[in-house]
């Protein structure tokens, strides 16, 4: 029986290069023999290509050495077609010889050279669809991990050769974040003129054309504290009854309890690029009765650093998340994280880059925020009274949330407030600071189309909304769609009657009379 090691790198082997080059191996000839994942990125299809150009290039040397074999084919060939009668076992394939059925002939990924898979390697924007697609993944016997063992291999390679400047600059989303937000007309002009993004592309390598998150001066954490301020002063003021208990329906026979006090892990898009989406998750929460804590200093969880191959820069973010949140998990509370990517980085990532009780414990605490909200649902404890109705919507579903196989939450959070919801289960393209490099940018278009196709709206047909999780798969859909793709979150919010800002410009409520399906 195989095991993967996956990410974790204290483990010895992790660092082994002779370990790795045999898994690396392993896996490629598995792939190769399945073929199942050619659809989803450029890494399987250039696998397959490498593989296979090897092995014809054997066999054609072979029959170059062997002309007798191809004389035999033509002269088997010319008699069938020279029959006058139907020869017996019509209707079946009949192999003729060429040499390539011979096992010497044919490729494996230990053929492969490194420079090779590189190739491979580099094609691969880990949208993680291995794991619900792959039937050899743990705990199969095989234990096919792809996407984590591509990682793996990038690891050796940037321990040898370091990482750019430009590209650590990149991976540090909360760095540039926090700096944009000083001075955000500035940073909205050098995002915007065709002048900078040339010098924005020859420096750090982000193709001009591609969409860049929106800045803003009025950050998540700016309004968290005033909203602290306000939320302590309307504490010590008297509350009704209908404040203080939103109305809720009754639980679901056997559904677990459900913590009301959560702390709000809030990603570094949502901090400094999408704050609307953490003011509609904490008004949310709040008004169904859930405690609400967001401590500070959170950091970057760890994710663009970690597809960039930079596993111990991974691991220094992640030991400081866990020793800001696990203090919190210990007093009862959930880690509620509006964004697919860094949930999926919290669960299940980061216990293996930092291998101790307390990341664990982390791990077992964090949850979707569409999910979390879901759970409250069923445990009877949301207020589905809801002031203002959508008709329907189209939802996203983000391949983060397929590969951590919780359901797919956000479709069912917009049932409360939709006549029906439109699913687009198709890869997005972007995966964080892949899109955005000049080489892969046109590919992430190409891999994204299916999604941006499916999100557009179809002549006739009326659409309230449409929505994903996730804040970068939005901004490739707008580039690729030309739609504004909200966070169920923030519907929500706009059902409930608060003001989300821009965000309303881009929902339609039903009719009168309509009804929420």
């Amino acid at each position: 029986m195989a095991e993967s090691i996956g990410l974790r790198i204290g483990d010895p082997r992790f660092w082994d290069e002779r370990d790795l080059r045999a898994e690396v191996d392993r896996v490629f000839d598995i792939c190769h023999s399945c073929r199942l994942c050619f659809k989803f990125c450029g890494s399987f299809p250039r696998l397959f290509e490498l593989i296979d150009g090897k092995t014809a290039a054997r066999r054609d040397a072979y029959l170059a050495e062997h002309p007798e074999i191809t004389a035999e084919a033509e002269r088997r060939r010319a008699e069938a077609e020279a029959r006058d009668e139907p020869i017996a076992g019509e209707g079946l394939e009949i192999a003729e010889t060429f040499g390539d059925e011979l096992p010497e002939l044919g490729a494996h990924g230990h053929d492969l050279a490194n420079d090779e898979v590189d190739e491979v390697i580099d094609l691969c924007f880990q949208c993680k669809l291995c794991y619900p697609n792959c039937p050899y993944t743990p705990p199969h016997d095989w234990a096919v991990d792809f996407p984590r063992l591509l990682l793996r291999w990038k690891a050796h390679r940037t321990r040898r050769e370091g990482t750019p400047p430009a590209l650590k600059l990149l991976r540090n989303p909360r760095l540039i974040g926090r700096v944009s937000s000083l001075a955000p007309a500035l940073a909205r002009f050098g995002t915007e003129n065709r002048a900078s993004r040339w010098m924005l592309e020859k420096v750090l390598g982000v193709h001009r054309d591609k969409e860049l998150p929106a800045i803003h001066g009025d950050t998540f954490p700016r309004w968290w504290r005033e909203h602290e301020r306000e939320h302590r002063a309307a504490s010590r003021a008297p509350t009704t009854r209908a404040q203080a208990e939103p109305t809720a329906t009754a639980p679901a026979e056997g559904v677990p309890t459900i913590p009301s006090k959560v702390v709000l892990f809030s990603t570094c898009l949502v901090d400094f690029n999408e704050p609307s989406t953490g003011r509609a998750a904490v008004q949310v929460l709040e008004h169904n009765g859930v405690e609400v804590q967001w401590p500070s200093p959170q950091t970057c969880c760890g994710m663009p650093r970690l597809d960039g191959g930079d596993v111990d820069g991974a691991a220094e973010w992640a030991r400081k998340n866990v020793a800001l949140l696990h203090p919190w998990v210990e007093r009862g509370y959930r880690i509620v994280i509006p964004s697919p990517s860094c949930s999926l980085m919290m669960r299940e990532e980061v216990p293996q880059l930092v291998d101790t009780p307390e990341s664990r414990a982390v791990a077992t605490a964090s949850q979707d925020l569409c999910d979390y909200l879901f759970q409250l649902g069923r445990a009877g404890r949301i207020d589905k009274t809801f002031p203002r109705r959508l008709g329907r919507v189209k939802y996203h579903v983000p391949c983060h949330i397929r590969e951590q196989q919780i359901g797919f939450r956000g479709r069912d959070v917009l049932r409360w407030v939709s006549e029906g919801i439109e699913l687009v289960q198709e890869c997005s393209g972007h995966d964080g600071t892949w899109s955005m490099l000049k080489e892969n940018f046109p590919d992430s278009l190409r891999w994204g189309r299916k999604a941006a196709e499916g999100m557009k709206p179809v002549a006739g047909e009326s659409c309230s909304a449409a929505c994903t999780d996730c804040a970068l798969a939005a901004l490739h859909l707008h580039q690729g769609a030309g739609v504004r793709a909200l966070h169920p979150v923030t519907v929500l919010a706009y059902a409930y009657g608060f003001d989300v800002g821009e965000a309303a410009a881009h929902l339609i409520p039903a009719r009168s009379g309509d009804s929420a399906g």
